[in-house]
């Protein structure tokens, strides 16, 4: 009798924890900047990387702000954010005490494909996946944002996959929390 009463019961506890449950932004973006709390107070790891002829670690962004994202091409909320991304580094990009700065396992021929279809005016650097991950092992995207000695102010994971939800975020929250920091 307890079977025959779980299963009638079954397909009716599926259906009600199947409704779609809405959230806000405001509140997506809380529990996205909760999950990643343990990270601020913290200096960034530790890094070496290569951007053409330019040697980049944590010594050579001492004395700027510095915004560090992670992305990867097949992850639908890191191209939404591009042109947004873009916005805001254009927007600063006359600010010599300002750095931006992106990490992608993807290789160098995706990277540029990107850049391209994007008009990307930052730095983008290719690293190994292993090291993506020693740095960031928070999701994809994430962004930093780094005081001018290195210590981690801001961290946020994941976003929107509307561009414009993703406008909204980038122009709104980050740009703010770096001007903050001048």
């Amino acid at each position: 009798m307890k079977k025959l009463l779980f299963l009638a019961l079954l397909p009716l506890s599926v259906f009600s924890s199947a409704q779609k449950t809405t959230s806000t932004t405001s509140e997506i973006d809380s529990i996205l900047e909760r999950s990643a709390k343990h990270f601020i107070g913290k200096p960034f790891p530790v890094f070496n990387a290569v951007n053409g002829k330019q040697q980049l670690n944590n010594d050579s962004l001492k004395g700027k702000v510095v915004l560090i994202n992670f992305w990867f091409e097949t992850c639908h909320p890191c191209m939404a954010e591009m042109p947004a991304l873009n916005e805001l580094a254009v927007k600063l990009k006359d600010n010599k005490e300002f750095e931006f700065i992106s990490f992608t396992w993807d290789n160098m021929q995706t990277i540029q494909r990107i850049k391209d279809e994007y008009h990307l005016q930052f730095k983008m650097l290719s690293i190994s996946r292993e090291e993506c991950l020693r740095l960031n092992r928070n999701g994809y995207p994430t962004t930093f944002i780094l005081d001018r000695n290195g210590i981690i102010k801001y961290c946020i994971s994941g976003g929107s996959t509307n561009p414009e939800e993703a406008r909204k975020f980038v122009m709104n929250r980050l740009l703010k929390k770096i001007e903050q920091e001048f």
